[in-house]
């Protein structure tokens, strides 16, 4: 269903901004700290960049302001290290916010209503090593209770401090999920987090579900209409479900897979759409026009896609499929893909961007442990004798 909402620039218009703004050189997944330094450079020189702190390695952490405005938002992104998508959007719309050619309108009405601080980089560390982790090996999305990291604690103060109307938390979705039994992988998905494990709709997680409305019906009237909703089990851990609970409105990014877009350049199109989407919503009071009903009609991820799913395979004594997924790791200085068991299921419940039904023949595994999960594969070849899976 089209959520009926006033939008400010026309899709045609919103194509326009991007190309004429988009910075051109982040276009690798693969977005170090080194990348933002020109980015940093020029802000500090404008006096809208804030050091925060550091992070474990002693990598600077900052944060940009633009605007005005009494509505304030605080977003950040590389919260995972390996996450970029939302670093390169978010980097995109500080271009066209700051720029002063093109609908400025448009972008004097946010700016004048809004005052939006960014953290491109929360995790530089894992930035640096291409890791979702810290330099700790901590999953900065899990310390929301403990805060014992400097990057959770930089985070933390920066909330309290600022004490935002809004925050934008954001991240990559693997190319595990799909809207809908088979391969459908949704280009975005997002989340008002809850606050406990009844789904209690507050007042500050209903704003924030009005303002993904506002995003969803922006990315429909551009043709992005594969959008999802992500998981909402509650985790008293994570950051957006904490400052959920604390009646801050939160809103999860989650940056699709499209089939495709490796370096999800797409993808940070998408994202730079939702974004606006969001500004937008806010600044015309879309929220008036969209309710908690249009939310709930996003449809949610399904966590049954596999890069590889190798079919109707011999395994103890039953059939089953295997599930293999690609993951990228740092080397050298580069990006290289390295493939991995990710689970084995009963027949039918996964599905594969590519597939091979095995059609029974035997299986053979180079390793004497029974559960071969999680561990990386060497090769996969196929013999009279039955495929032939060497572990590493």
């Amino acid at each position: 269903m089209l959520t009926f909402v006033i939008m400010m620039l026309s899709p045609t218009e919103i194509l326009h901004l991007y190309k004429g703004t988009k910075v051109p050189k982040l276009g690798s997944r693969y977005t170090p700290p080194g990348a933002l330094i020109e980015l940093i450079k020029t802000a500090k020189s404008r006096g809208i960049y804030t050091v925060l702190g550091t992070s474990i390695q002693g990598r600077e952490i900052g944060c940009i302001e633009i605007g005005s405005g009494a509505f304030k938002i605080l977003a950040w992104s590389q919260m995972h290290g390996d996450e970029s998508t939302a670093t390169r959007a978010l980097v995109d719309l500080f271009s066209t916010l700051t720029q002063e050619k093109q609908n400025q309108e448009f972008i004097a009405r946010i700016l004048n209503y809004c005052t939006l601080r960014i953290v491109f980089q929360l995790n530089p560390d894992g930035a640096q090593a291409y890791q979702r982790e810290n330099a700790d090996g901590c999953d900065l999305n899990r310390d929301a209770m403990t805060q014992n990291q400097p990057e959770s604690q930089i985070l933390a103060d920066l909330v309290a401090q600022f004490n935002p109307d809004l925050c934008l938390n954001c991240h990559d979705q693997r190319s595990l999920y799909s809207l809908s039994t088979g391969v459908n992988p949704p280009y975005i998905s997002f989340l008002a987090p809850t606050i406990d494990e009844h789904s209690t709709l507050t007042h500050a997680r209903r704003q924030a579900m009005k303002y993904i409305s506002s995003a969803h019906a922006l990315l429909q009237s551009m043709g992005f209409d594969k959008v999802g909703r992500y998981d909402e089990s509650y985790c008293v851990h994570c950051f957006g479900d904490y400052f959920q609970s604390k009646g801050i409105p939160t809103i999860l990014i989650e940056s699709g897979f499209i089939i495709g877009d490796q370096e999800r350049e797409e993808s940070r199109y998408v994202v730079y759409i939702a974004l606006l989407g969001i500004l937008n919503g806010i600044t015309a009071g879309n929220e008036r026009l969209t309710t908690e009903k249009q939310y709930f009609d996003i449809p949610e991820n399904l966590n049954i896609l596999r890069d590889i799913v190798l079919k109707n395979v011999p395994y103890n004594g039953r059939l089953v499929d295997i599930g293999l997924q690609n993951r990228l790791i740092l080397n050298q200085g580069r990006l290289r893909q390295e493939t991995y068991v990710h689970d084995i299921a009963n027949p039918g419940t996964i599905f594969g961007y590519a597939s091979q039904d095995l059609k029974a023949e035997e299986i053979l595994i180079n390793s004497h442990e029974n559960d071969f999960e999680n561990k990386i594969i060497a090769s996969i070849m196929l013999k009279k004798s039955g495929l032939l899976i060497k572990i590493e």
